[in-house]
């Protein structure tokens, strides 16, 4: 199969946003992937297509506050493709963008119920730091964001 990567652009946001609820098998995670990124992070934001459609896409940013780190902030895979690189293509995108850019760590986070995203991150050399609780057996980071939000905390040196 033929996989093409390119930079996000403002239209693909609705795109992803139609397919997202599926993708997440019913959650609704639209609120985390406001517009503006697909304005102002398009040079280190990417989609993935297949036959012209998005398949995948990862939304990341350099930090603006902690030198040298970059965050990653929503990525997904449409299930049909999943288990065949899609995701190791965008991180690794992703990566390449924040060697340019001198970028040495990248960190990111979800839900403590996402086991699915747990294990990739962990797969992709990802470590979860230290939190101040454990939840679903990982170490979990209280109201992260947002009271109830917890999340997992991911970071990788690259």
């Amino acid at each position: 199969m033929f996989f093409n990567t390119r930079n996000v652009n403002l239209g693909d946001h609705q795109k992803i946003i139609d397919v997202m609820p599926n993708w997440w098998g019913g959650r609704d995670l639209t609120s985390g992937l406001s517009k503006i990124y697909f304005i102002h992070f398009q040079n280190s934001s990417f989609v993935t297509l297949n036959d012209g459609n998005i398949i995948g896409f990862l939304i990341g940013f350099m930090s603006q506050s902690i030198k040298n780190q970059a965050y990653i902030q929503l990525a997904g895979v449409d299930p049909n493709f999943r288990k065949q690189g899609v995701a190791k293509m965008l991180y690794n995108e992703f990566y390449e963008i924040c060697k340019k850019s001198s970028i040495s760590t990248v960190t990111s986070c979800t839900s403590p119920v996402n086991e699915l995203s747990i294990k990739f991150h962990q797969s992709m050399g990802f470590e979860i730091l230290k939190g101040d609780c454990i939840e679903n057996g990982y170490e979990i980071t209280s109201n992260y964001l947002g009271e109830g939000n917890h999340k997992v905390l991911f970071k990788k040196d690259i």
